[in-house]
């Protein structure tokens, strides 16, 4: 029987300070991203931070992301194919129903099959069914061995079977069926405003202490800023660069921060003939250039990554030549980040056949990612010197994302070239070659979040070769080769992965995760 060790942390253990100096039971937390659905099978970075504590996953996961016990305790391989797992007993729903096998099963089969614009089911491909063999133990049968199954396991919640049957997005956000197992229950997301949810005193891992949490959705990066100073907010997420400086001057605050596992990467439309969004100098639509590797090399070589991680970034991130950061599995220190050469890019875009190069309109999202909006301008900047005229378009994350999946001619990809954002939320490269590389294909649950619709057969098998290669010396090689010919290919434009930053009030301590979450069991009282 194989056990993980435990080292599941069970309940937050931070207060809120308040100004005259005591602790109450609450925490208010200034956080940059909405989430986009209460539906905790709709995945979205933002959605798993603040449901992952109402809807827990099979198995938890530590700081860097790797599996500790969860719901399930222990495990073993029956067959090569064949998984069984035993939940903890004792569990209960916020209704007091007992967690079973059958709520294990239900959630996977819905995680799996939801329809939506971002799902999970790039994490559940393998499964190919879920049996129940008693109330506490339940066998996972896979199409193939899966050396990533656990990893997989730890991405999406468990919902209660009773409650979650037939519901739709209303049932969930009303709380209807907002049932789970975590350490807090569902209270109310008010679109724009905030999300509130409260302490399960009976929960199994201990009751929190705090009795309340309120996410509150601030965008702007001085205004969340503005909301810790003034004592609004106790924690806010994602500081922005250019305010780190002034934070750790306030000698009532203090700065956290940590390596993340968020890529921000280049997206270049690979499927269409010709798009909206590039045209020649006089503004006549042209075929698409980003159809020939020389251009999207040219691309990757007109981007600056040193000059946009010291700068723009004020060094809190990392210039990025592949898909997942150093410490993740899959991550090669060879797949280094390709050097600025604005001439080897030049030579590139006239031995393609576009010496004077062609108008562009590029998209980014100005309210996801730390200071995208800035970054987007450094690249039409660089793109423009480098020859491709550019202009800039930024839109909030609630619009960019819908257009970016499938807002083109027939529900296709809509625009040419996008800064858009990727976490292995499994914590290994897997997750990014089957999500971003692969060929899209809605059945085949690949290429989900492929929005330049890239392909790749050679990519493809590779990939799915590593992800059954239980042999770790095998299944590296495999990732290797897999990676180095996406990115020989250009199948996206890696640009930097983020740093994770944090502020809190005096008397609290955040401890950085590479997901860049921020929950209560990485929140302390210090005082």
């Amino acid at each position: 029987m194989m056990m993980l060790k435990s080292t599941l942390c069970c309940s937050a253990a931070a207060l809120a300070l308040l100004a005259g100096g005591a602790w109450a039971e609450a925490l208010d937390i200034g956080i940059k991203a909405e989430i986009s659905s209460a539906d905790p099978h709709v995945l979205f970075g933002p959605n798993r931070n603040i449901g992952g504590q109402v809807y827990e996953p099979l198995f938890g996961t530590d700081n860097a992301q790797q599996p500790v016990p969860g719901l399930v305790e222990t495990w073993e391989l029956v067959e090569p194919t064949v998984y069984q797992f035993h939940l903890r007993p004792g569990v209960t729903f916020h209704d007091g129903k007992p967690l079973t096998a059958e709520d294990v099963k239900f959630s996977i089969e819905r995680a799996k099959t939801l329809k939506a614009s971002r799902t999970f089911a790039t994490y559940l491909n393998d499964v190919k069914a879920v049996e129940i063999v008693d109330d506490l133990t339940f066998r996972i049968h896979t199409t193939q061995p899966s050396a990533i199954l656990i990893n997989n396991l730890t991405t999406f919640g468990i919902v209660s079977s009773a409650a979650a049957k037939d519901a739709a997005e209303q049932d969930f956000l009303s709380g209807k069926a907002a049932v789970g197992t975590g350490p807090y229950k569902w209270v109310e997301w008010v679109p724009g405003d905030h999300v509130t949810l409260e302490a399960n005193d009976a929960y199994w891992g201990g009751a929190p202490e705090f009795d309340k949490l309120t996410y509150r959705f601030i965008a702007n990066d001085s205004t969340r800023v503005a909301a810790l100073l003034s004592g609004d907010v106790d924690v806010i997420d994602e500081v922005a660069p250019t305010l780190v400086a002034r934070l750790k001057g306030e000698p009532k605050v203090q700065v956290f921060s940590g390596t993340s596992y968020m890529l921000n990467y280049v997206a270049l439309n690979q499927h269409a003939e010709k798009n909206q969004y590039v045209t020649d100098q006089s503004g006549a639509p042209i075929p698409n250039p980003f159809l020939d590797v020389r251009v999207r090399q040219a691309v990757s070589l007109m981007l600056n990554r040193e000059l946009i991680s010291d700068r723009i970034m004020d060094g809190l991130a990392t210039p990025a030549g592949q898909f997942v950061p150093e410490g993740m599995v899959g991550h090669f220190p060879e797949l280094t980040a390709p050097a600025y050469d604005p001439q080897k890019a030049r030579a590139l875009l006239v031995e393609a056949g576009y010496p004077e190069g062609f108008n562009l309109t590029i998209h980014c999202t100005s309210d996801r990612y730390m200071n995208d909006a800035k970054v987007c301008q450094a690249m039409g900047q660089l793109l423009s010197a480098g020859g491709i005229k550019t202009q800039v378009q930024t839109l909030p994350g609630s619009t960019f994302f819908g257009r970016a999946s499938n807002g083109g001619p027939n529900g296709e990809p809509e625009f040419a070239f996008f800064l858009v954002g990727f976490g292995a939320a499994n914590g290994v490269a897997d997750a990014a070659l089957s999500a971003l590389v692969m060929t899209y294909d809605d059945e085949a649950g690949t290429g989900a979040n492929n929005r330049g619709r890239f392909s790749d057969p050679e990519v493809d098998r590779l990939s799915n070769e590593a992800v059954v290669e239980n042999d770790p010396t095998k299944r590296e090689e495999l990732l290797k080769a897999a990676e180095t010919q996406a990115l020989d290919e250009v199948a996206i434009v890696p640009v930097h992965f983020l740093s994770g930053v944090w502020a809190a009030r005096e008397g609290l301590t955040v401890t950085p995760r590479t997901d860049v979450f921020t929950r209560a069991s990485n929140i302390t009282a210090t005082q």
